[in-house]
């Protein structure tokens, strides 16, 4: 991996799931890593497992919604490990399952403070730091389908903040220019625990489509078959390196983009709204080249 291995990454989300999948991966390489989760058990369970890879670890119960958690957090990061060279925000909660007009809307706004001003809260913490260390890299996790016609309904809570993390990802790409790099990537639906509630609910509330995908999904689990992470920590390293410095403000998919075809590109996506958002059809909105 070709990221600065001395200098600590935060996963935020990374008592579980693809957290922890990224902070053993990371650890492996050799980056110190600050962790934070709302388990306490599974986060010492994801630092015990990176300590034994020899990586050095700062780990603490987190909820990153709660904007003063996540600045005391940072403060603990500087002092223990220094500046960190990257943020990867992946804490994210699925929200409640079922059409809009039948889920309880408190539930509703939560999933948006935990998915979208986690990551607002988190990045605004740890900004500063790495900005009075010469600059680094935020990555967002958006997925929820964002980007191809596989969009779910009944997760609309998920959906709404996973475009929401695109975009914002892209504002803060702008304001950050020249000092730190800010783009999203999406993994693509892995079989973690991730989406029980879906399978809890059944598909009367959740809809037959996503049900079945769910339990597609977690049976690819049960049988160890389920397609590697391989894809989406390429891109991680990727975006980690300095080989990615040219690139911001933009969404990766690990299910179709790939490192090579990504740098193969770099002209037309450094200029263009490639891989972005934005409305392009040439009457209201125009790309501007």
């Amino acid at each position: 991996m070709g990221a600065e291995p001395t200098r600590p990454c935060v996963v935020t989300g990374a008592g579980r799931g693809i957290g922890r999948a990224l902070a053993l991966h990371l650890a492996s390489a050799g980056m110190p890593l600050a962790l934070c989760a709302r388990s306490s058990d599974e986060l010492e369970e994801t630092a015990e497992q990176v300590r034994d890879r020899g990586a050095a670890v700062v780990a603490r119960v987190v909820d990153v919604s709660d904007a003063a958690a996540i600045a005391a957090f940072a403060g603990i990061v500087g002092g223990e490990l220094g500046p960190p060279w990257a943020l990867v925000n992946n804490a994210a909660v699925l929200g409640p399952v079922g059409r809009l007009d039948e889920v309880e809307m408190d539930e509703w706004f939560r999933a948006l403070l935990v998915d979208v001003g986690g990551v607002a809260a988190s990045s605004r913490a740890f900004i500063p730091l790495m900005r009075e260390a010469g600059g680094g890299r935020i990555i967002n996790l958006s997925g929820g389908g964002i980007g191809g016609a596989g969009l779910q309904p009944n997760v609309s809570a998920y959906t709404a903040s996973k475009a929401a993390v695109a975009v914002l990802t892209e504002s803060l790409a702008r304001e950050l220019a020249g000092e730190i790099t800010v783009n999203a990537v999406a993994p693509g639906a892995q079989p973690t625990t991730f989406a029980d509630e879906v399978l809890r609910v059944g598909p009367e509330r959740a809809g037959r489509e996503l049900h079945e995908a769910t339990i597609r999904d977690q049976s690819k689990a049960d049988q160890a078959t389920s397609p590697p992470l391989d894809a989406f920590l390429s891109l991680v390293d990727f975006l980690l390196s300095p080989d990615s410095a040219w690139l911001t403000g933009k969404l990766l998919s690990a299910r179709w983009d790939r490192v090579e075809a990504i740098v193969d590109a770099r002209e037309r996506l450094a200029g263009t709204s490639l891989l972005t958002l934005r409305r392009i059809d040439d009457t209201m909105f125009a790309e501007v080249t």
